[in-house]
């Protein structure tokens, strides 16, 4: 039996996960969009994959470039997550809002991010509208927070620490 794509479309907004803003610099041009679809691949070596639409100009930037950075923004930055999703419209400078580190020919880092990777692109896959990212980690720089922005069920909120007492 195959799904509709609307029980598809359901089943994926029910589907947690952390909010990233990607993103890659190419020819002194910034790019950047959220995404969701991306999670570690292997500790040895420390990699991470991350799947993205080969219709966005940030695809385009991240394939010349060779080179990204996984911004995992904190909790509370759901107006940055709205920004650079598109749902605001597509706006002519996406990193005026945001405090970013930004040095020539570097993917832009969000300083106040629960986590930033800078990686370098791998391999990519063609898979439908999306390529698959194999992505090689080469510095990671943490936020000061332990917690990261999660997305479910169509609402940003946070899981954050809790004390578990017996089991």
């Amino acid at each position: 039996m195959i799904p509709s794509l609307d029980a598809f479309r359901e089943s994926m907004a029910r589907l947690a996960a952390t909010v990233h803003i990607v993103t890659a610099e190419v020819e002194g041009q910034r790019h950047g969009m959220t995404m969701t679809a991306a999670c570690s691949l292997s500790v040895d070596p420390m990699s991470m994959i991350l799947s993205i639409d080969r219709g966005s100009a940030t695809h385009g930037a991240i394939i010349a470039s060779r080179r990204l950075c996984l911004n995992m923004l904190a909790p509370g930055d759901d107006a940055l997550a709205m920004r650079f999703s598109g749902a605001l419209g597509h706006r002519e400078d996406r990193f005026a809002e945001g405090d970013w580190l930004c040095r020539p020919g570097a993917p832009p880092l969000l300083r106040s991010a629960a986590a930033a990777l800078q990686c370098d692109l791998v391999e990519a896959h063609g898979f439908g509208t999306h390529s698959v990212l194999l992505c090689a980690v080469r510095d990671v720089q943490l936020g000061a927070g332990e917690a990261a922005l999660v997305y479910a069920n169509r609402r940003y909120g946070a899981v954050h620490h809790t004390e578990q007492t017996g089991v």
